[in-house]
């Protein structure tokens, strides 16, 4: 059974078994993921050591704050990015990275010559590509974070306590912060009025060691939250909610780590300096990349880590002048002399990660050319492997971009593919309520079913999940327009929002109450949604058809990610397409080159009156089939609805005028809410 899955499946199935301490699970698992990534003559004891955070040389501080807040074990995506990093630091003639107890901080302190580095991590959606690099980030720069915080502290310490804020000040460098949205704190932590006086600290702390260019402001938040949670800080969703092991005093790592955000207008016009004053964690998005190189707020020869996630968008946003100011001076082969400012010395090696779903070997072999990643120095790791990453000398098209063939890997293939073709254009909505409806439905069912059969447990060892939904729509303006009518169609069945980062109000707050699980049903645009990762998602609906294959990955991506229910052992893992007939032909072709097939599902009975799973004698059931109609479709240009006939059906749903007063009164409600 274990063959048919997706890897991301059968690592939720890992983590599930291990969390309820079924063994006899875990160790079947933990085999299935050993066989997939076991290498020839490799023992038990060596696939073992590869599966634990230890293993592959995380700093020890982060290995016990990773076990805190819930990631006991490394998916197979960091597994391969994080061997990959350490084979690029190991000496060729020094410490093996074999050698028990030898850490990413320990080569890092031990390697030489080896000078700017890349990691490509391309891996399906849902793998776990976020701490793929942020685990490796902080252990390399695990003891610059120390240096920092020493410097910071001394600095209050140097400063008589006039003001009678010492230690307010103190608390202030030994807290870390997300900062954003005018140098407001945007989840997590007090706001303490003391701040930084800088002290004889200088230059030192202010610079960012690391620099994360996402494409998105939603997913430029979700990652500082990931990474604020990483240096000690508690994330509480309600104020009484207790931290537990993620209590920041049981913290060991670098305190006062300072992340800063420039992922709005506000926050650019702002700048880093005045935002956070100090900043060791740089995220923005490409639209304010020029402002930060240009006001100083990032000097490109300090930074010692960059990461480019999503980068094939990212790096298509990006200026060829930007590009060359933040690689040129440090990928390049030529050789440098010792006193050039720009030229990062040998003892500092740089890691350059290039991450996504669609980032592939041929894009990364184009960035070694153009400099992006340092030729002959460069890895790229997947869920699988991990291997050089050579220039090929024959790709001699400078338009040459992703290939599908480098695509069909980074689908997951534990995805179930659903395709609907409508009768006609207008019914497409229609079509999607009369599938939500029936999904919660069939979730009921099951729900009682297993009640009633406790015997049988709970669908292999995997809770039934609520149907909780993302739809897709091609453009921010569809989305709007469709929200009020699937919200009335949908009353007392789901809580719907709409994510528009350009158009919308307040996206953060609709990103997050979805997170939170305040709505069940969202209505977003791919790249809204691209990289974001949502708890307990289990169906994606599309009503277009994405011109780009890569767009099609990434909406689909939104299901099936580790921790979600599958499609194998549960009902998640979904993706469901509804389209018009004409549009079938380029459906077949985008599923023939993502290499996948399609479950067809018959749309007759949804958009007629033939529905076989509703109750033509429930009044009920037939007043919000003749409703959903009314809302949902487009009467004017429908020729295949007869409106004389829906109102003689919606008379027959009103009730006799023989009814008594006392009916009439129970019915009013339900009557109004229809007119």
């Amino acid at each position: 059974e274990g063959g048919k899955m997706g890897l991301n499946e059968v690592q939720t199935l890992f983590r599930k078994a291990v969390m309820v301490e079924d063994y006899v699970e875990a160790k079947k698992w933990s085999d299935e993921l050993g066989s997939r990534l076991g290498r020839e003559g490799e023992d038990d004891k060596e696939k073992k050591k590869r599966l634990s955070w230890r293993g592959l040389g995380t700093a020890p501080w982060l290995e016990d704050r990773l076990d805190a807040i819930g990631y006991k074990f490394p998916t197979t995506i960091q597994i391969q990015a994080l061997e990959s990093v350490n084979t690029l630091l190991t000496p060729k003639n020094g410490m093996e990275k074999d050698d028990d107890g030898a850490t990413m901080e320990d080569l890092v302190n031990n390697s030489r010559g080896n000078g700017n580095l890349g990691v490509v991590i391309s891996g399906s959606t849902g793998s776990g590509k976020t701490l793929a690099y942020l685990v490796p980030m902080l252990s390399t720069l695990s003891e610059s974070l120390f240096t920092r915080q020493r410097i910071r502290v001394q600095s209050e310490e140097s400063i008589a306590d006039v003001a009678n804020d010492f230690m307010a000040r103190v608390a202030v460098q030994t807290s870390p912060t997300v900062r954003g949205h005018g140098r407001k704190q945007i989840k997590g932590g007090n706001n303490t009025t003391a701040t930084s006086t800088m002290g004889k600290s200088g230059t030192d702390v202010q610079t960012p060691l690391a620099l994360i260019v996402v494409p998105t402001r939603e997913l430029g938040v979700q990652i500082a939250l990931q990474l604020y949670q990483l240096v000690g800080g508690s994330i509480k969703q309600t104020p009484t909610e207790m931290s537990g092991l993620q209590n920041m005093f049981k913290y060991k790592g670098p305190k006062g780590v300072k992340i800063g955000c420039i992922l709005d207008e506000k926050e650019a016009s702002y700048g880093l300096a005045y935002n956070l004053l100090q900043t060791d964690v740089a995220i923005t998005i490409p639209q304010y990349l020029p402002k930060l190189l240009e006001d100083g707020d990032i000097l490109a020869e300090h930074l010692r880590v960059i990461v480019y996630d999503e980068a094939d968008l990212c790096l298509e946003q990006t200026s060829n002048d930007n590009l060359r100011t933040l690689f040129n001076n440090h990928n390049s082969n030529d050789e440098k002399e010792e006193d050039d400012d720009d030229f990062i010395s040998e003892s500092q090696s740089r890691l350059t990660y290039l991450v996504g779903a669609s980032v592939t070997k041929s894009l990364g072999e184009l960035c070694v050319r153009d400099a992006v990643l340092p030729k002959g120095r460069s890895y790229i790791a997947t869920a699988t492997q991990y291997s050089p990453l050579q220039f090929s000398g024959e790709q001699k098209d400078e338009t040459t971009t992703t290939t599908l063939q480098d695509l069909n890997a980074c689908l997951d293939p534990g995805l179930r593919h659903e395709l609907v073709s409508i009768p006609q254009g207008s019914a497409g909505l229609l079509c999607l309520t009369q599938l939500l409806r029936k999904e919660l439905r069939d979730y009921e069912n099951d729900l009682k079913h297993q009640k009633d059969n406790p015997s049988n447990g709970s669908n292999n060892g995997i809770t039934l999940k609520k149907p909780r939904v993302v739809v897709f729509f091609s453009d921010e303006e569809q989305a709007k327009e469709s929200i009020g009518k699937l919200r009335d169609a949908m009353w007392g069945d789901f809580q719907l929002c709409v994510l528009l980062p350009n158009i919308g109000v307040n996206p953060l707050q609709m990103m997050q109450d979805f997170k939170e699980g305040k709505t069940s049903v969202m209505l977003a645009t791919p790249n809204s949604v691209r990289g974001l990762d949502f708890p307990d998602l289990t169906h994606v609906y599309t009503l277009y058809i994405p011109p780009d294959p890569r767009e099609y990955l990434h909406l689909a991506g939104r299901v099936g990610r580790i921790g979600q229910v599958g499609s194998v052992t549960g009902k998640g893992g979904r993706v469901t397409t509804i389209i018009n007939p004409t549009d079938t032909t380029q459906y077949q072709q985008m599923s023939e080159a993502l290499n996948f097939t399609p479950i067809d599902i018959d749309a007759t009975a949804i958009t007629t009156n033939d529905n076989s799973s509703m109750d033509t004698d429930n009044v009920d059931d037939m007043r919000r089939y003749l409703e959903d109609k009314l809302t949902l479709l487009d009467l004017t240009n429908d020729l295949d609805v007869d409106l004389d006939e829906v109102e003689k059906q919606i008379s027959l749903t009103r009730p006799n005028e023989d009814q008594t007063e006392e009916d009439d009164d129970d019915d009013d409600g339900i009557d109004n809410e229809f007119e």
